[in-house]
């Protein structure tokens, strides 16, 4: 069984500029997915905290249910 783990992905994160960031975590999901299918994982574990804030945007929730 092959296991990822990964960690504290803070969906959601602006810079301290109120710089959206949307586009680095579509690429950063975009990338996991691709890592999983190359390499056949089983089980993808997350550790820590997937949102930045504890009510997360309608667009930060948006990005995690489309991967």
């Amino acid at each position: 069984m092959k296991i990822l783990h990964t960690s504290d992905w803070h969906l959601g994160r602006t810079l301290y500029s109120k710089k959206e960031r949307q586009e680095e975590h579509t690429a950063f999901l975009a990338w996991l997915l691709d890592t999983i299918k190359e390499n056949a994982i089983d089980l993808l574990l997350i550790a820590g905290d997937v949102f930045d804030t504890a009510s997360p945007s309608s667009t930060a929730q948006k990005c995690i249910t489309t991967f």
